[in-house]
């Protein structure tokens, strides 16, 4: 029995890096000339960055379930008024996640204006996506991880906090001079997460155009 073997399954799928470097696309070709360890289009990148700031949006349920015992280590029970010494590191994770997130829609709004584009503009625009995403995904991760780490010591109450104050000398929830409280850093991070996943509903729309 003789048949097209090009038609099978396996053969449907095409080559997807083939296909970027025969591309008239200066951009999608210097992707792939050039060495990244984040290989994702800048929508999907954009959705990972939605998710890190959801995940800082947590300080404030997890205030809110914090033991009786762990009273005494905070400046306050009431998040509404509550500006613990940790949140100097959240607010250090949102600015950069919403910072790079920003650069990130920009690289595609430009690329969107302006295709084509010549080998400079595409190397320096990558260059740029190359950045945002390392800091983003590498300092804004760290220290998203950070700031939800420290926050979910209070769930283990008093003991939990004796033993990290006696390690580190100084107490997480000390109160700080900020002047942000925990209600409005979490309402920050939850408007910043529903920015930049409206962000990644652009942007996968202005490359679906190109």
């Amino acid at each position: 029995m003789t048949g097209n073997t090009t038609d099978g399954p396996d053969d449907l799928p095409e080559d997807t890096i083939l296909q970027r470097v025969l591309s008239d696309s200066a951009y999608e070709r210097v992707r792939i000339e050039r060495f990244s360890h984040f290989t994702q289009p800048v929508p999907r990148k954009l959705l990972v960055q939605s998710l890190l700031l959801s995940a800082l949006a947590l300080a404030l349920p997890l205030y809110l379930l914090y033991p009786a015992s762990a009273a005494s280590y905070l400046p306050t029970v009431d998040p509404a008024a509550a500006s613990p010494i940790v949140l100097v590191v959240g607010l250090f994770a949102l600015a950069l996640e919403l910072g790079t997130a920003a650069l990130l829609v920009g690289v595609v709004v430009f690329r969107a204006r302006n295709e084509p584009l010549t080998e400079r503009k595409a190397e320096r625009l990558f260059t740029a996506e190359t950045f945002a995403t390392y800091v983003g995904f590498g300092t804004g991760g760290l220290a998203t991880l950070a700031t939800v780490g420290l926050l979910a010591l209070g769930l283990g109450g008093e003991q939990m906090l004796a033993s990290y104050v006696e390690t580190a000398s100084a107490g997480p929830f000390r109160q700080s001079d900020l002047g942000v409280s925990v209600r409005t850093f979490a309402t920050a991070a939850v408007v910043g997460a529903v920015g930049v996943a409206l962000g990644h509903r652009y942007t996968e729309s202005l490359l679906d155009d190109l």
